[in-house]
């Protein structure tokens, strides 16, 4: 071996050694064996294609399915620099170790950085006081583990209007279309027949239920997690909200979203769903949701947020019979997808093309921003009965 093969190798050992100690500072299980025969992977295959060199380490690193998210948050985060893997080299980006907290799991990328990132090339993008606003109109599949943080941070922090709807029972108010007799005498026989203010009955106002059902296949993976903190953050300003996910099958997670916090909320979600990144059934999905749900959780008076890319594996036709079926059965039918937002977007899916005739909305969801807009969408609708 040559002088420079060696210190290609010695570069290539000692990244993979702080790449082990990152993962398990991230809270992976990782020993010494694991971390030599990565290496020994990585000597095979080389650093040609990134995606190869992620696959490669997830199978040696990742033991169980929970662990797949952290894996990938901490990959990214170490293994960033742009050129590191495009071709062999010796000049790796390093990460330097410091003692810190161990990183928490939440569906998705939220890694603590456990040290100080030093790269050769492009420098960091960090997010500041000036980046706050960019971060807002991000797509959330292009954040980084910082920013995803940062985006969670704005989610947990949102407050929506929720829409109302008018209520059965009545109070007395200054005005109104109907006089309210019997409390205006009431009150003139307290005051000894006195003549007093004239009073009317006005309607009542309750919060309008909503039901949040979020795709969580393999193409929504890095939006779902997203979509479910915002949920959450329905969940915590009082409306009744009924929140279910679906893959290859629908699961109900309302109960598990009922924790205050919402990073524990998360993980007891990703403890009762077991179809996380998998293929999409969307007609069935809906399906069992028409007959099953309907009428015990979401009811006429409900606003229904579809979150859903389109990709339907099963017949879109089913899809089609199942949504005009949905639409009927609630008061106000939302579809969301992450890509409508795009430059050039058009609903082009079979699943879109088929759902979107009984849909009463269709909005972006990729960003802060457009989850804000979500929100001011359903709170303009707050005086329709």
């Amino acid at each position: 071996m040559t002088s420079g093969n060696a210190v290609s190798g010695n570069a290539l050992i000692g990244n993979v050694v702080l790449f082990g100690r990152a993962l398990r500072r991230a809270g992976l299980s990782v020993d010494a064996d694991q971390t030599r025969r990565f290496a020994d992977v990585l000597a095979l295959l080389g650093f040609d294609r990134r995606g190869d060199v992620k696959a490669a380490g997830r199978t040696v690193f990742v033991r169980r399915r929970e662990e797949r998210a952290l894996y990938d948050a901490a990959f990214d985060l170490f293994w960033r620099r742009s050129t590191a893997m495009g071709r062999p080299s010796g000049d790796l980006p390093r990460l330097r170790q410091q003692e810190g907290p161990r990183a928490d799991v939440s569906l998705g990328p939220e890694v603590e950085e456990v040290g100080e990132v030093r790269e050769i090339g492009e420098g960091t993008t960090r997010v500041g006081a000036s980046g706050r606003e960019q971060l807002r109109t991000a797509d959330f599949a292009e954040l980084t583990p910082a920013e995803a943080r940062e985006a969670a941070a704005m989610l947990v922090a949102l407050k929506p209007r929720l829409p109302l709807r008018p209520s059965r029972r009545r109070r007395v108010a200054r005005r109104g279309a109907r006089l309210a007799a019997r409390p205006m005498l009431r009150q003139s026989l307290g005051a000894g027949g006195e003549a007093v203010v004239c009073r009317f009955w006005q309607r009542r106002t309750r919060k309008r239920p909503i039901a949040l059902i979020c795709d969580i296949s393999g193409s929504m993976e890095r939006y779902s997690r997203f979509l479910l903190r915002f949920a959450h953050a329905l969940a915590r300003s009082g409306a009744p909200v009924e929140v279910f996910v679906f893959g290859t099958r629908l699961t109900r997670i309302t109960r598990e979203l009922r924790v205050r916090d919402p990073d524990a909320a998360l993980q007891r979600v990703a403890g009762k769903v077991v179809d996380w990144s998998g293929g999409t059934r969307i007609g069935a999905s809906l399906r069992e949701l028409n007959r099953r749900w309907v009428r015990r959780t979401i009811r006429s008076a409900a606003v229904v947020i579809i979150v859903s890319d389109g990709w339907e594996r099963d017949d879109p036709g089913v899809l089609g019979r199942e949504m005009a079926m949905l639409s009927r059965s609630c008061h106000r039918l939302i579809w969301l997808d992450p890509l409508a937002g795009r430059p050039g977007f058009e609903p082009a899916t079979q699943g879109l093309l088929a759902s979107l005739p009984h849909v009463d909305e269709f909005l972006p969801c990729a960003s802060v921003a457009s989850l804000e807009a979500l929100a001011r969408v359903l709170s303009d609708h707050e005086a329709m009965a």
